[in-house]
């Protein structure tokens, strides 16, 4: 069992989930494929495969491995035996101790102090995601009525679905134009507040106050920004009665074609509805990304500037040369964080253009979920495209590590 301890937790983990989502979806009424018998046996034969592990070497994995496996086998007896695995676990502990070496025993101890925070992540990340690829194998769920098992159904419609790939390419336009230029900004808004001015405070608290204002709240002022009679932005302009929030051409299209060229689809960009949201999404966000690089400026060396300084160089060359360099760990993280972010951007969206827009243009991929899951109730739709967003953030995600990463100067 030494070769293959590392892996019995996260095995024997795994036959528990099976188990309790095999029940819920028994209780649900999923099909007929689908029982209550065969939750019991998956979390069975992970207790038994913990209790061999745990006989044959005793250790911190398989004593976690034993907890992971009795809460599998409650899991399908409901909520009521869900302590079981906790008293079980102090009792098994305490009739193997006398074999428990040291280390096994520091690690049964650390599993118990980290269980806590692992189990709110299991149960409100894990098991949800999980759930949601298990449900999107069926035909149209709905909780109420009777689904059949289609397998990868879903996914074949869905990749055929032009509203789907409709709302992939706003939220790729999204991503393209609001990340970039929120950590620009950012950056520049930072490096201006990192000089020592009078009243910086004062100007750190204003350009803070849209973060911490409510998203709802915010998107319905800006909605008056953009009302066509009397918002502040066509007096502003001077364009009485432009509709931002319902004009659906793009933006491209929108700039040359004045030099006779034309263009339509995805090549035509994003919609100016479209981007007036990115405008008010990106001025909330900003905030956000000041505080965080002020706090990556505030890390850098004075002492880099001072010797650049004494051999001559100018504001700009300390930036390019200092600030920019050693501030890649953090432009790092806003780049991580700022696409995650952007692919599930709904609310500012829903507020401001609830329809989708017009001809959809406004529509993102996780307006389009909600659409699916809770106006048309095909939540095992939504599930596929739940579980699509994810692999696609997950690639996006790492592509971005890879690429992104080689450029990072981390340390002094």
């Amino acid at each position: 069992m030494k070769r293959f301890d590392p892996y019995l937790a996260p095995a024997v983990l795994g036959f528990g989930v099976l188990g309790f989502l095999s029940a819920e979806a028994a209780g649900l009424g999923f099909g007929p494929g689908v029982t209550g018998p065969l939750a019991w046996a998956l979390a069975a034969l992970a207790l038994l495969v913990a209790a061999l592990g745990a006989y044959r070497r005793p250790g911190g994995w398989t004593l976690f491995a034993l907890i992971a496996a009795l809460a599998g086998l409650a899991g399908p007896a409901r909520p009521l035996l869900a302590l079981a695995p906790v008293l079980a676990a102090f009792l098994l502990y305490g009739g193997l101790r006398h074999r428990l070496p040291e280390r096994g025993a520091a690690a049964f101890w650390g599993w118990v102090f980290v269980w806590p925070s692992l189990a709110l992540i299991l149960v409100w990340h894990v098991l949800p995601g999980l759930f949601a690829f298990y449900i999107s194998l069926f035909n149209k769920v709905s909780f109420i009525t009777q689904s059949r098992f289609v397998g990868l159904l879903n996914y074949r419609i869905l990749f055929h679905d032009p509203l789907f790939w409709r709302a992939m390419s706003n939220t790729f336009w999204y991503v393209v134009f609001t990340v970039p230029t929120g950590i620009l900004l950012g950056t520049l808004v930072a490096v201006l507040l990192n000089e020592r001015v009078r009243g910086l405070g004062l100007f750190r608290t204003l350009y803070f106050l849209p973060y911490i204002t409510a998203l709802t709240a915010a998107a319905a002022v800006w909605m008056w920004i953009y009302h066509p009679e009397f918002g502040f932005l066509n007096w502003l302009l001077g364009t009485p009665g432009f509709d931002w929030l319902h004009t659906p051409d793009g933006v491209f299209a929108l700039l040359f074609r004045p030099l006779g060229v034309r263009l339509a689809g995805f090549w035509a960009g994003p919609s100016v509805a479209f981007v007036a949201i990115m405008a008010m999404s990106v001025w909330h966000l900003l905030g956000y990304n000041v505080v965080i690089l002020l706090a990556g400026l505030q890390s850098i060396p004075r002492q880099y500037y001072e010797a650049a300084m004494i051999d001559g160089a100018s504001w700009w060359q300390l930036q390019r040369h200092i600030t920019w360099p050693l501030l890649s760990p953090t432009t790092f993280f806003l780049a991580i964080i700022g696409l995650i972010g952007a692919f599930q951007v709904f609310t500012q969206v829903y507020v401001m253009t609830p329809t989708g827009g017009v001809l959809n243009d406004t529509l993102t991929l996780t307006m389009y979920l909600y659409n699916k899951g809770f106006r048309d109730s095909d939540f095992s739709y939504a599930s596929a495209i739940a579980v699509t967003v994810f692999w696609v953030i997950l690639f996006l995600t790492l592509l971005q590590r890879r690429v992104l990463e080689r450029r990072v100067t981390y340390g002094e």
